[in-house]
């Protein structure tokens, strides 16, 4: 036999024993929100990029989707060691690697993808060994923060110059989880402001309060002057999370606001 044949015979027969000694081994990624539930499809789910920690190679990119767990074993029993989290259908992203020796793995989690200004990134590195897979609750990532979406005024939203303005947020958790008074998420302990910024000045600083409805919280503003307004809300929960949404409005006299709307 020729001698380039014999390698490529070699070549073909190492290529064979790597794949019979691959092993598929597979790999589990939640996110959960701090004093909260899972992190899932209800805020636009997450994204997990994971590669290999030592090379930088991608391995595999995926979503996070699903519910956002047991509320039960998350939130009302104590929580001890073995206890199994993910009970309930908790969102998360599976993977399988075909792999013959240990593998340093970097995972990156992005998201909640729905949460605008407060989307997280994070990071954590981890073992993979062939054979030995990391399932149940998996890899847990656990986000601090709370997603602020204002939804008055709207971005841009023309008001006359003397009216009341409604400055108002959804404000919840990472996991999108309600918040209402006396609820798991009492609306009482969070403090939620406005900051109106007029030309590059704060001109109001607004305590928010629960609006009647899950998860909102409002105030008004009355506009003395004509021209832009930026309208910064921040939220905190007094479990350590922080959110912040920002929004802006514009104030004009009567006679321009009319024919703007082209009455």
């Amino acid at each position: 036999m020729r001698p380039i044949k014999i390698i490529a015979a070699l070549f073909i027969t190492l290529a064979i024993a790597f794949t019979l000694s691959a092993m598929p081994t597979r790999l589990v990624v939640r996110v959960r929100a701090n004093d909260a539930k899972f992190v899932g499809s209800a805020v636009g789910g997450l994204k997990v990029s994971v590669k290999d920690a030592l090379t930088g190679k991608l391995l595999a990119v995926g979503r996070i989707e699903g519910g956002t767990g047991n509320t039960a074993i998350l939130m009302k029993k104590p929580i001890t060691r073995g206890t199994i989290l993910s009970k309930g259908g908790a969102a998360k992203a599976e993977f399988t690697f075909d792999i013959s020796e240990p593998v340093k793995l970097e995972i990156e989690v992005v998201g909640p993808l729905g949460a605008g200004n407060n989307i997280h990134r994070e990071v954590k590195t981890t073992w993979l060994i062939p054979g030995r897979d990391i399932v149940g609750d998996g890899i847990i990532f656990t986000f601090y923060g709370l997603i602020v979406h204002p939804y008055s005024p709207k971005p841009h939203e023309f008001y006359i110059v003397g009216d009341k303005v409604t400055i108002g947020a959804h404000v919840t958790p990472m996991c999108g989880c309600p918040v209402r008074p006396g609820f798991l998420w009492d609306a009482n302990k969070f403090n939620v402001k406005a900051f109106v910024y007029y030309k590059g000045k704060k001109v109001a600083e607004l305590p928010m309060k629960w609006a009647g409805r899950i998860s909102h919280f409002e105030t008004t503003f009355v506009p003395k002057n004509k021209g832009g307004y930026k309208v910064i809300i921040v939220a905190s929960d007094g479990s350590r999370n922080e959110g912040v949404g920002v929004t802006g409005f514009v104030a004009v006299p009567a006679k321009v606001y009319h024919k703007i709307l082209g009455r």
